[in-house]
């Protein structure tokens, strides 16, 4: 399953969504709750850093990437995805 994340409200999420079509649903997390818990709060508090998370199916963080290039972005997730299997 794919979630993304961010402090920006439903409606942006869902514009962000459709411009982008993208295939997976997007979650506001207005309070912060979830950025804080992730400790992914930007450095003013009001924006999420952009990282993504990999959680086994156990519900444990299995990997983290810091730095995300939405250009090359699915094929390293796909990559750590394939050495994750591995293991």
């Amino acid at each position: 399953m794919i979630l993304g994340v961010s402090t920006d409200s439903i409606e942006t999420q869902n514009k962000f969504k459709a411009s982008y079509n993208l295939p997976f649903d997007l979650l506001s997390d207005h309070d912060k709750k979830i950025t804080k818990a992730y400790d992914v709060l930007g450095i003013t508090g009001l924006t999420a850093q952009r990282k993504t998370f990999i959680i086994d199916p156990e519900g444990k963080i299995a990997y983290v990437f810091d730095k995300v290039n939405a250009g090359k972005h699915d094929q390293e997730v796909m990559d750590v995805l394939e050495e994750l299997r591995k293991k």
